[in-house]
C-alpha cells in the first residue's frame, strides 16, 4: 500500500534535493494548502530527515487535507454502533504523499495516512498474524499503540489513539480509535525509530486538529527498548 507525491515539496526538500541531482524545479500544480500539511505532519525534523535520507529530487501529490479527514473521521466514528458485531472496515484518508518526482510510476514514495481504525484499541496486536510475516507491537501509554507490520520485506509503521469524537457513542473512543499509517519506499533509511518518531509527531498534530475529546497523550518519540 504504497502512494505517490509530485510538485513543490516542502520547499527545503525541493530546493536542497534539486541542488543535490542538479535537476530544476518544475511545478506540478501542488498547491500550498498540500505542501503545508506535509509540513505539518512531518515536521522541520521530519523533512530535513527525509531530504537527507532520499538521493533523488521529490515531489508532492495534492491528496486531502486534515479538515477533509477529520469530516470523514468524524462521520466514521458517528456512524459505528457498539452493539452490531459486524466487522467493519474505513477508508484512511492519506494526507501526505512524497514522491521521485521523475519516476513515471512513482514506485519511490512516503506516505502518511490517517483514518478511522478497523480494529478497537484493545485488539491483540502482536500476536502471530496470517496476513503479515511479522507484526510487532509497541505500548506507548494508556492512549498510543504503535505496530509495525513486515510483508514480502516491505515494512508499514501503524499507530494507533483513543480519540472521542464529539456526538459518537462512549465506546467509540476505544472501539473505532484515530489509526495512522505511515508507508516508505522513498529514502534509504531502514531504520524503524525514525519512522516512529515521525509517524508519532504526525499522530500529535492529527489528535490536536481532530479535536479529541479526551485529550489523549501522544509523546514525540516512541519508547526505548
Amino acid at each position: 500500500m504504497r502512494r505517490v507525491l509530485a510538485l513543490p515539496l516542502l520547499v527545503g526538500l525541493l530546493l536542497a534535493s534539486v541542488a543535490c541531482s542538479g535537476g530544476d524545479t518544475k511545478s506540478t500544480g501542488t498547491g500550498d494548502r498540500t505542501r503545508e500539511t506535509c509540513e505539518d505532519l512531518l515536521g522541520a525534523a521530519g523533512e530535513k530527515w527525509v531530504k537527507s535520507s532520499s538521493a533523488q529530487e521529490t515531489g508532492l501529490v495534492d491528496v486531502k487535507d486534515l479538515r477533509a479527514a477529520k469530516s470523514v473521521f468524524y462521520d466514521d466514528a458517528r456512524s459505528w454502533d457498539p452493539s452490531s458485531k459486524a466487522l467493519t472496515s474505513y477508508a484512511p484518508s492519506e494526507l501526505c504523499r512524497i514522491v521521485v518526482r521523475d519516476q513515471k510510476r512513482h514506485t519511490s514514495r512516503l506516505s502518511i495516512s490517517y483514518g478511522a481504525s478497523g480494529f478497537p484499541f484493545d485488539s491483540p496486536f502482536g500476536e502471530k498474524s496470517d496476513v503479515y510475516d511479522e507484526e510487532t507491537l509497541i505500548r506507548v501509554n494508556s492512549d498510543v499503540k504503535l505496530v509495525v507490520r513486515k510483508d514480502d520485506g516491505d515494512y508499514d509503521y501503524s499507530v494507533y489513539v483513543r480519540c472521542q469524537v464529539p456526538g459518537a457513542s462512549a465506546e467509540q473512543e476505544t472501539g473505532v480509535p484515530l489509526a495512522g499509517s505511515m508507508t516508505d519506499t522513498l529514502t534509504r533509511d531502514t531504520g524503524t525509530e525514525p519512522h516512529l518518531r515521525y509517524l508519532l509527531h504526525s499522530a500529535r498534530v492529527v489528535a490536536k486538529e481532530f479535536g479529541c475529546r479526551n485529550h489523549p497523550v501522544v509523546p514525540a518519540t516512541p519508547p526505548a527498548d
